[in-house]
């Protein structure tokens, strides 16, 4: 069986599994990381070249039904293997540091 693209790196891998597991507007939040870190990395991000596949495409992923979350992935999978990893080490940190300052204190008695 073929891998998909995101299960070709297990950072990658790790990555799109954390976030097709949060809740919607940490979704998008994640994927603005994305597209930061895609930033940072020199990935030049052209918003007008996944227009066509967008307004063609069924829809029938989890992830394109919002747009931000859509291109956040279309560009990490347009991004070579290396860029891929440094973004997908990057933005798991980002979402760690996010659980770790929104966590409730324990309650002692």
């Amino acid at each position: 069986m073929d891998k998909r693209w995101y299960e070709m790196s297990p950072d990658v891998c790790l990555l799109i599994g954390k976030i097709e597991l949060a809740l919607g507007n940490d979704r998008i939040k994640y994927a603005g990381q994305i597209l930061l870190e895609l930033k940072k990395a020199g990935y030049k991000f052209d918003p007008h070249k996944f227009d066509d596949k967008l307004k063609s495409y069924s829809m029938k992923r989890w992830y394109d039904y919002n747009k931000t979350v859509f291109y956040a992935f279309e560009c990490l999978k347009d991004a070579d293997r290396t860029v891929q990893g440094y973004v997908a080490r990057n933005v798991h940190n980002y979402i760690t540091k996010q659980k770790k300052t929104t966590q409730a204190p324990l309650l002692t008695l």
